[in-house]
């Protein structure tokens, strides 16, 4: 199984960062179209229907209205994207914290899961493109992005292990800890700050990089947790098996559509857009 979930995630590490560091923008749009298409299809399974035309039609229709927006995505149009992905991320924070699970969960209910999770999946893709496209040197400050996600998901993985004791939400996931998070953003903080070091902070000063990938890198547990509710409505262990080893797409992008507007809501307010 570890073998597996290594070979997966060497595959997945070449193509994500061999297309944003080495493809044109056209490329990473297309990258960026095809995670929708799945995450969203998997969303579709995990709250309305486990027929597979259903997942892949209303998957193909948010895909079509991607591509067809992508022309209009103006600095203007992002800021308000990713200001009100800020407040949504707030709001789920503030009910993650009054949520127990009653094992019953209506169709309306469950259709209002999906079409606020399909808002959520596009903006975060919105977002990312506009890292991709805007910035001079944009690949390199959409994989710090990713990194800030993945240096916090490390960091609490082996905290968590050593030195967990207090469960953050055991209503949601009971493996999680504090002592866990606090892991990875300590571990985070170093991470940034040698990012800082290397970059120059892309024209922010440093205690406003540090902060805003330590903001970043905390919201991104929430993306985490909003999935393991949708998950555990739904009776399921993981989002979907197109990833052998670590399950499906959402699985593994939980915590970036939380991160992403945070992220480019923070590049706005400190100016570096």
């Amino acid at each position: 199984m570890l073998k597996q979930r290594i070979i997966t995630a060497i595959i997945l590490a070449i193509i994500v960062v061999g297309t944003i560091l080495g493809l044109g923008s056209f490329y990473v749009s297309l990258l960026f179209a095809t995670v929708l298409f799945f995450a969203f299809s998997e969303t579709i399974n995990l709250t309305l229907s486990q027929s597979h035309v259903v997942q892949w039609l209303a998957a193909l229709g948010l895909v079509a209205l991607y591509f067809l927006a992508l022309p209009a995505m103006d600095i203007q149009l992002i800021a308000w994207h990713s200001y009100l992905g800020l407040l949504l991320w707030m709001l789920i924070l503030l009910a993650l914290t009054r949520y127990r699970h009653s094992g019953q969960c209506s169709l309306p209910r469950r259709a209002a899961m999906a079409i606020f999770s399909a808002l959520l999946l596009w903006i975060c893709v919105q977002d990312l493109n506009f890292i991709h496209r805007h910035f001079e040197q944009g690949g390199w400050l959409l994989m710090y992005l990713l990194t800030l996600v993945w240096v916090a998901d490390i960091g609490a993985y082996f905290a968590g292990r050593r030195f967990g004791r207090n469960k953050l939400a055991p209503a949601i996931s009971p493996g999680k800890t504090r002592e866990g998070v606090a892991g990875g953003l300590t571990l985070n903080a170093l991470w940034i700050t040698l990012v800082f070091y290397l970059s120059g902070g892309w024209g922010m000063d440093y205690v406003s990089f540090l902060l805003l990938g330590l903001v970043t890198a905390a919201i991104s547990v929430v993306g985490d947790l909003y999935e393991s509710v949708l998950k555990r409505e739904a009776g399921m262990k993981d989002s979907g098996n197109i990833l052998p080893g670590h399950g499906g797409i959402l699985d593994r992008i939980d915590s970036v559509i939380a991160a992403a507007p945070v992220f480019v809501s923070g590049l706005y307010w400190l100016g570096a857009v």
